[in-house]
């Protein structure tokens, strides 16, 4: 996998490089094998997060958002939280996430959470559960 070209991807959206594993992550290339769209299923004692969810801008509004998360989420089907901006709660409202409040946030989440909220303003935490 071409993590040089995920960390750019994931920079570009500022979205969340912290401790990348390779192993975690779905990916996305064009026909010349060219990153464009990555998503991460990171494990938590109790739970998985996707997190790293980028598009690159020439490749966005046709679907392949949607068939990252989908993918991730057919590897974990127990408990996934994650924490996106407003005008990304009614797209993860369609995989069957809901809001949850931050006093109910898990902990392991608290302080990532904190970092965006101070960097991009308040984020909402979501959870699907199929258990």
């Amino acid at each position: 996998m071409d993590m040089p070209a995920v960390n750019q991807l994931l920079s570009s959206v500022d979205g969340d490089l912290h401790q990348l594993n390779p192993e975690e992550f779905l990916v996305a290339e064009d026909v010349d094998g060219a990153v464009i769209g990555c998503g991460r299923l990171r494990p938590y004692p109790a739970f998985c997060e996707i997190a790293s969810l980028a598009v690159g801008e020439s490749a966005r509004t046709r679907g392949l958002g949607r068939a990252i998360v989908a993918g991730l989420l057919d590897r974990y089907p127990d408990t996934v939280h994650l924490m996106c901006e407003d005008r990304l709660v009614d797209f993860f409202k369609s995989f069957g996430f809901r809001p949850v409040p931050q006093e109910d946030m898990p902990q392991g989440l608290r302080p990532k959470w904190q970092y965006y909220a101070d960097k991009a303003g308040p984020m909402n935490i979501m959870v699907r559960s199929e258990a």
